[in-house]
């Protein structure tokens, strides 16, 4: 696990201290990697007619191969060199069949089958891989730069093209050390985050860097850049119920296998747990191979937000030595730590408990494992049963939606259950727009409405005819032949998944100097999970029904039967008590004059109204806060 880096020029020769630019980019991701660092310099030469030259660097964070495992990496010939942050799980195999075809290996890192497996298979080493994972791999011979990034976008990768110079690295803020790239904003990327709390692949906040997407390669060769996929999941034409027996038995057999590789470290290993499902499940099968597993739980005193209780209670029924802290932090001394740690604008709140666990966790361990995508491969959201219910609301006579239930919905369910009447209201006005529309409106932070009154007459000027929604339209025009929810469980795998929650965890967990390996998006497991039929993931109001016959007999049954309770955080009462000073001076028209992306009077406006019990209102605040954080940290 590592961070990597690098820069190519062409067309003239690089700027006078290039190698400091480099060890510029580098050292700001040391977090990644505190372990060691490695670089690798040339020049574009023969067959190449550009004058120029390259850079990679990486900083490591080691796990297998303590001793022989440094970085850049090169064939027995040197005239291929690699730079690569990630996991390789099937690099044993692969060390094999390269060795059988008279490759020789002078590490025993997961690292060196990329270079020997270039030379064998292409471009295609990629499909090979078994991971997660982004590299840099220079091919001296050609004068070639390939790029890639893992099938789900575990591992990230930026990139910027700027005055004839390739910049990329695996965070944001290594492209951003160097000079040559450009700091103007992307109005758009903000019309996105503001919708979204994030900000989608291939944009970031800034216009001249992108993201390169999953299961994509870069190609920079004779001075011209490509860019093109070399994978992904497609169901069958014609999908076959082949029974629910062939679908425990082959669910079982994955997750297994896909645990039992992820466990290989030479460091100290663990897994979270928390009270819903997906870790439990995973922490079962970890504790097969592991009967010394050690598990983690981070915790809130708040009941509401507290998954203490069922953590311990799935630790002590797998006999982990289990550890447990609960968190009270400093919310507001924390939010310049967060914006620094995201580089961009992001507003997903249990960022907090995310930031907590992972740092706790890293006391004990440099790796952990997590149930990341098991909602999105098996149907866990609960948006999964609205999607299915939306058409059968559409259908219903608009006097009974308009007149009755949203009249019902204002009038008397707000004063009785605010909670419940700001999910229902969220429900009528997303399930009465048509797909995918309805989809994304589950989730929509701010509506268009809301957008209108928050940006300044210049954003608005600036973003005028564009739809933040672009990113799942897009993925819901890919989706092929799948009907049903199988679209929309489609469309998180190519939108939330990799642009929010992964992008959480890597950076968070990062931070820390933490591995997170997430063995159910094993892509095996992904391409298995959509050939199964869509009664095996939501049936009646049961999210997630395969899993939970799954591992019936093996977890508590109240872990089995519990409601998904997500990773969040005590925001509201955070709101108003801690974070409300901080929230009053960020929010202040004064503090907001300066701010070109806002109207400075509409923070407040909207922190009033939560503070008048609007309590909806706490996630849109946070992100907001998290926005205007960011802003000013362009101006210190």
């Amino acid at each position: 696990m590592c961070g990597i880096c690098g820069r190519l020029t062409w067309g003239a020769p690089g700027p006078a201290g290039e190698i400091d630019i480099l060890r510029s980019m580098n050292a700001s991701i040391t977090h990644r990697g505190p372990d060691d660092d490695g670089f690798f310099s040339g020049s574009l030469s023969s067959p190449s007619s550009f004058q120029g030259s390259v850079g990679l660097a990486m900083r490591r964070l080691s796990i297998i191969d303590l001793a022989g495992g440094k970085q850049p990496i090169e064939n027995e010939n040197g005239d291929v060199v690699v730079v690569y942050n990630g996991e390789i799980y099937n690099f044993l195999e692969l060390r094999k069949e390269l060795e059988e075809a008279g490759h020789i290996f002078r590490t025993r890192s997961d690292t060196e089958v990329i270079v020997h497996g270039y030379e064998v298979w292409g471009d295609a080493v990629a499909q090979r891989l078994n991971g997660m994972f982004a590299f840099a791999l220079w091919d001296k011979r050609r004068a070639r730069l390939l790029l890639a990034r893992d099938r789900m976008g575990i591992k990230p990768l930026y990139y910027a093209q700027a005055q004839g110079r390739l910049i990329f690295g695996s965070e944001l803020k290594s492209v951003m050390a160097d000079p040559a790239v450009s700091r103007e904003v992307d109005p758009l990327a903000i019309s996105e985050y503001l919708s979204l709390r994030y900000i989608p692949a291939p944009h970031s906040i800034y216009q001249a860097v992108k993201k390169l997407e999953p299961a994509t390669l870069m190609v920079w060769e004779n001075g011209q850049v490509e860019t093109r996929r070399y994978w992904d999941f497609n169901p069958p034409a014609v999908l076959e119920d082949r029974g629910l027996s062939h679908y425990l038995e082959k669910a079982d057999a994955l997750i297994d296998d896909a645990v039992k590789r992820q466990l290989v470290s030479e460091v100290p290993l663990g897994t979270f747990l928390s009270g819903g499902l997906d870790s439990p499940t995973i922490a079962w099968y970890a504790a097969r191979h592991k009967p010394d597993l050690m598990t983690f739980t981070m915790y809130f005193s708040d009941r509401h937000y507290s998954e203490r209780a069922p953590a311990a209670l799935v630790a002590k029924h797998l006999g982990t030595h289990h550890f447990e802290r609960e968190v009270t932090p400093d919310v507001a001394a924390l939010v310049p730590t967060l914006v620094g740690i995201f580089d961009e604008p992001f507003g997903d709140d249990s960022m907090i408990p995310t930031y907590f666990l992972t740092r706790m966790a890293r006391e004990k361990m440099t790796v952990a494992l997590s149930g990341d995508g098991g909602d999105e491969l098996f149907g866990g959201y609960r948006t999964y049963v609205a999607d299915r219910l939306a058409p059968f609301y559409r259908r219903l006579p608009g006097w009974m939606r308009y007149a009755v239930i949203e009249n019902l919905l204002e009038s008397r369910l707000s004063r009785v259950a605010p909670r419940l009447a700001a999910s229902a209201r969220a429900f009528t006005r997303s399930a009465s727009r048509p797909s995918p529309m309805e989809h994304f409106g589950w989730t929509e932070l701010f509506r268009e409405d809301m957008k209108a009154r928050l940006m300044s007459p210049a954003l608005k000027a600036a973003v005028a005819g564009h739809s933040a929604a672009e990113s799942f339209v897009r993925a819901f025009d890919e989706a092929g032949n799948r009907k049903g929810i199988e679209r929309f469980l489609y469309v998180d795998q190519k939108t939330h998944l990799p642009d929010e929650f992964l992008v959480k965890v890597d950076r968070l967990s990062m931070a820390h100097s933490l591995e997170v390996r997430p063995p159910l998006l094993d892509h095996r497991l992904v391409e298995f999970a959509a050939e199964v039929p869509e009664h095996y993931k939501l049936r009646g109001l049961t999210t997630k029904w395969l899993i939970r016959r799954l591992m019936k007999g093996r977890l508590p049954a109240s872990i089995l039967n519990g409601s998904k309770k997500g990773f969040g955080s005590p925001m509201p009462s955070w709101i108003r008590g801690p974070l409300l000073p901080y929230m009053r001076d960020r929010f202040s028209p004064k503090t907001l004059r300066d701010n070109p992306y806002l109207n400075p009077e509409e923070p407040m406006r909207l922190l009033n109204l939560f503070l008048g019990g609007r309590q909806e209102l706490a996630r849109r605040l946070w992100s907001l806060l998290m926005f205007v954080e960011w802003e000013r940290s362009l101006r210190r």
